[in-house]
C-alpha cells in the first residue's frame, strides 16, 4: 500500500513538473513566435481573451494549413493549449523528441483506426488540460473543409470543457498543402462560437458534430471572391505560385494522362503542350478549362474513376499497372515509434484478378484490406493492415503525388472521404 502511494505521489510530482517546464516555454515561445507569424504571414487575431473562459477549453479549428498549430497558439496566448499531433512529427530527429518534451503533445497515430487519442486527451482535460483539436484531421488539399473525424462528439461531450469553434481565414493561401513554398497575404484567426460545458450536456454526439462542421465550414475560394477590396494576393517568397502544385493535381485535361504535369514558375503544363498560369490570387488563368485547384482535383476524380471502372472491365489475367512512381521509401513502424525496417523501390497500382492491390518496394497490400489510409502533409501516405502500420515516402524534394494512391482506396472504401 505505501508503495502504490509513493508511485502515485512521484507520478504527481513529474506532472508537476512538466507542467511547470511547458509553461515556462509556453510564454518564451510567446515572446519569440508571436512576433514572427504575425510578419511571416501578416497575421491578426479578434479581440478575443481566452484567458476570460474558466476552467479547461477544447479549441475546434478547420485545418488550413500546417501553421495552424502556431497561428492558434498566437491567439491564445493567455491560455496554454495541449497539442494532438500526427506521430510522425515524433519520429522526426532531434526535433520530435524535444517538441514532446516541451509541450506534450497528443500523438495521434493517422492512417489507422481507433480512439485511443479521444481518450487520452480526456484524460488530460479531466488534469486541467487545454486542448488543440483540428477536427478535420489533415489539411485541405483544395480550399475547402473536410468532414469532422469520429469520437470529436464523443469527446467534446465526456471532456467537461468549455467548446471554442476557431475559424482561420486564409491559411490555406498562404501554405497550400500541396506547395514548396510560403506566401504572403493575409490570414486572420476568429473565434465563431463558445459553448459552455452546459450548452454542450444538452446536445447529442451527433448535434456536437454538425455543429462544429457549420461553424468551421469554409470555401477559400468564396472566401477571395467576398472580399470588399477584390482577392486578396498572396506573393511566394521564392519559386512560383504552382511550384508543387503537381503534388496535388495529376490529370492533364487535353492529352487525359496521368502523371504528366509539371510546375514551374506561375504555370503548370503537360508534356503534350497544354498550359495554364495560376496568378497570386490562386486562381487559374484562363479560367477554363479550371478556375480553382478544387476545380481540378474534382475533374482528376472523374477521370480516376472512369480509369478503375475500365480496369474493372479487363478479362486477361496478369498484373495491369494503373500507374506508377519510382523511388519511394516503405517503412514499417512498430511500437514507440520506431521504425522496424526500410526498403526503397517502386511504387505501382496494379490491378490483378479482379483486385486492385498496392505494391510498394517489393511488398503487396491488397487495397480493400487497409482499413485506414491518409496523408502526412504532402509526401507521405501512412496506412494500416493486418500486418502492422507503414508509412510510405516519396523523395526529398520530390514532386511524386502520391494522393491519387489515396482517391482509389478512399473510391475501394466506404468510409473514406477521398477528396
Amino acid at each position: 500500500m505505501n508503495i502504490k502511494k509513493s508511485d502515485a505521489e512521484n507520478l504527481k510530482k513529474e506532472r508537476e513538473k512538466a507542467a511547470r517546464r511547458r509553461k515556462r516555454v509556453w510564454v518564451f515561445a510567446q515572446i519569440i513566435t508571436r512576433p514572427w507569424i504575425k510578419r511571416k504571414f501578416n497575421f491578426s487575431t479578434s479581440d478575443f481573451d481566452p484567458a476570460e473562459i474558466d476552467g479547461p477549453v477544447i479549441v475546434a479549428i478547420n485545418h488550413s494549413c500546417a501553421y495552424d498549430p502556431i497561428f492558434v497558439g498566437a491567439a491564445f496566448k493567455n491560455k496554454m493549449l495541449t497539442y494532438i499531433a500526427s506521430e510522425h512529427i515524433l519520429r522526426m530527429r532531434p526535433w520530435g523528441p524535444m517538441l514532446d518534451s516541451c509541450f506534450s503533445i497528443i500523438h495521434h497515430q493517422k492512417g489507422a483506426k481507433g480512439s485511443r487519442t479521444a481518450l487520452v486527451a480526456m484524460k488530460r482535460i479531466k488534469r486541467g488540460e487545454s486542448i488543440f483539436l483540428a477536427v478535420e484531421g489533415e489539411q485541405t488539399w483544395d480550399g475547402l473543409s473536410l468532414p469532422i473525424m469520429p469520437y470529436t462528439g464523443k469527446l467534446v461531450k465526456g471532456s467537461g470543457a468549455t467548446l471554442v469553434t476557431y475559424m482561420i481565414e486564409g491559411g490555406y493561401l498562404s501554405v497550400p498543402r500541396w506547395a514548396s513554398n510560403v506566401r504572403k497575404g493575409k490570414v486572420y484567426g476568429h473565434p465563431v462560437k463558445i459553448y459552455s460545458p452546459e450548452k454542450i450536456k444538452g446536445m447529442s454526439d451527433e448535434e456536437v458534430e454538425s455543429a462544429i462542421a457549420k461553424d468551421l465550414w469554409l470555401d477559400i475560394w468564396e472566401w477571395q471572391k467576398s472580399q470588399p477590396g477584390g482577392p486578396i494576393s498572396y506573393v511566394p517568397a521564392k519559386g512560383g505560385s504552382t511550384d508543387g502544385l503537381e503534388r496535388a493535381v495529376f490529370t492533364c485535361p487535353s492529352c487525359g494522362s496521368f502523371g504528366t504535369l509539371r510546375s514551374k514558375g506561375d504555370t503548370i503544363g503537360c508534356t503534350c503542350g497544354f498550359k495554364t498560369r495560376l496568378n497570386d490570387t490562386g486562381f487559374f488563368e484562363p479560367a477554363e478549362p479550371f478556375g480553382t485547384v478544387a476545380d481540378w482535383m474534382r475533374f482528376d476524380r472523374a477521370k480516376l474513376k472512369d480509369k478503375l471502372k475500365s480496369c474493372a472491365k479487363e478479362t486477361e489475367s496478369g498484373d495491369h499497372i494503373v500507374f506508377s512512381d519510382s523511388d519511394i521509401t516503405l517503412k514499417k513502424i512498430g511500437e514507440g515509434h520506431a521504425e522496424e525496417w526500410t526498403e526503397t523501390g517502386r511504387l505501382s497500382l496494379i490491378y490483378r484478378d479482379g483486385e486492385f492491390i498496392l505494391s510498394a518496394a517489393g511488398h503487396e497490400f491488397h487495397l480493400e484490406g487497409i482499413p485506414a489510409m491518409t496523408m502526412v502533409l504532402a509526401a507521405r501516405v501512412v496506412f494500416s493492415d493486418k500486418s502492422g502500420y507503414y508509412e510510405l515516402r516519396s523523395k526529398k524534394g520530390s514532386r511524386t503525388n502520391l494522393r491519387k494512391y489515396i482517391i482509389v482506396w478512399g473510391m475501394l472504401s466506404a468510409e473514406a472521404d477521398f477528396r
